[in-house]
């Protein structure tokens, strides 16, 4: 970063790079621009965010490209803009406590009442946890055909776009009509919840015909895939079956409107009568595809442990940067979950920390090695503190 840039410059670029929404990212680069030097010092800077905001409008307009196709298949565009560290959308069938639960761990206080949909849109609280935002978001009840209806396909599109959902039971109802709805509705909308993306991966090339790699992989006769696409007239194309995979997930895989997301269960009224009994059949039947929490938002128990257990299913770590000598930083850089170095000294200055990176000091209060000198590579832990330094 050239060093005789304006304090304006420098405030608008922290306000781009912190920015996550494509469409606004846009916006905040092109304000960026119109402040860019324009001494020959810049040039090089300037080119560099050029195309970056040439790259940006691509993906832009392939995520609506994306929407269009999704739209035809009867969802519609979400209407909750994403805030906080991660967003986690709560879907269950109506009365079922969702409400409570945002009032218990949140400042909002949404209506809650015995009659349907007393949340009849999607409607956003943010919950603190330490020292980050997690937005939650009410969507209204889902019900048998609600994929078809209109309160019902805005609220599954916003189900398909969120970093998780968490399935709300409520233990003084029957266990497997509620999952039955919410299920059926959500896999009608395309959402798969806990799949493995990348169990399938297509490729669509020019030329080569079909071709079929890692066949072992696949939980079938592969003479039927063959069959398949060639039914679907798909003449050049290339399959990969990278990990173990049904028929299904080759379907899903093949569809761009199919959303992967993750997914747990938050038991409600656990101090209603039978509750315990069919929180135990919840269990049988569901607990090795989903997490399954406990809770009573009325009493307050487990609340904590369900706030944690939403943390860990957003797939995220927070990184602390430090200046030595001083204390760490109070907010943390928000990381998904596998990133390194390279990643949190981008956020923090891509030029100064990763193109002119020297060295990086990792601390770790709880590890037997306490203070460890890394490189870019080098993998984050939650909690992990920063020091970076350049040439």
């Amino acid at each position: 970063m050239p060093t005789n840039v304006t304090p304006e410059f420098d405030k608008q670029r922290l306000i781009y790079e912190e920015t996550e929404d494509i469409a606004q990212r846009i916006i905040e680069l092109e304000k960026l621009l119109s402040l860019a030097p324009r001494h020959k010092g810049g040039e090089r800077m300037v080119g560099d965010y050029r195309k970056k905001l040439a790259q940006l409008k691509a993906l832009l307009e392939k995520r609506r490209e994306q929407d269009k196709a999704r739209k035809s298949g009867g969802t519609e565009e979400g209407v909750v803009r994403k805030e906080g560290a991660g967003q986690v959308c709560l879907v269950g069938v109506t009365n079922c406590g969702k409400s409570s639960i945002i009032n218990a761990v949140t400042n909002a206080t949404f209506d809650i009442g015995d009659y349907p949909f007393t949340t009849p849109i999607p409607t956003p609280a943010m919950l603190t946890l330490e020292d980050i935002n997690i937005q939650l978001v009410e969507l209204p009840g889902v019900f048998k055909g609600s994929h078809k209806a209109g309160i019902g396909r805005q609220a599954l599109a916003v189900a398909r776009n969120t970093d998780c959902i968490a399935i709300i039971i409520d233990l003084s109802q029957d266990i497997d009509t509620q999952m039955n709805v919410i299920l059926g509705e959500l896999d009608a909308a395309r959402i798969r919840l806990n799949k493995e993306k990348t169990a399938v991966r297509i490729e669509r090339v020019g030329l080569g015909g079909l071709m079929i790699y890692g066949a072992q992989n696949y939980q079938g006769d592969i003479e039927e895939v063959m069959e398949y696409l060639r039914a679907r007239r798909v003449s050049n194309i290339i399959v990969r079956f990278q990990k173990p995979a049904t028929f299904e997930q080759l379907l899903d895989a093949m569809d761009a409107s199919v959303s992967y997301v993750r997914a747990m269960v938050i038991a409600t009224k656990g101090d209603s009568e039978g509750s315990e009994a069919r929180f135990k059949e919840l269990e049988e039947k569901y607990s090795t595809r989903f997490d399954i929490i406990p809770i009573s938002a009325e009493k307050g128990e487990n609340l904590d442990g369900m706030s944690w257990t939403l943390y860990n299913h957003l797939d995220i770590l927070r990184v602390y940067t430090k200046i030595p000598g001083q204390k760490r930083e109070r907010k943390p850089i928000v990381l998904p979950e596998g990133s390194v170095v390279e990643d949190a000294a981008g956020k923090v200055h891509k030029e100064l920390f990763v193109e002119r990176f020297r060295s990086a000091v990792i601390l770790r209060e709880n590890d037997k090695i306490k203070r460890r000198v890394v490189g870019l590579n080098y993998p984050l832990q939650d909690g992990d503190v920063l020091q970076l330094a350049h040439s």
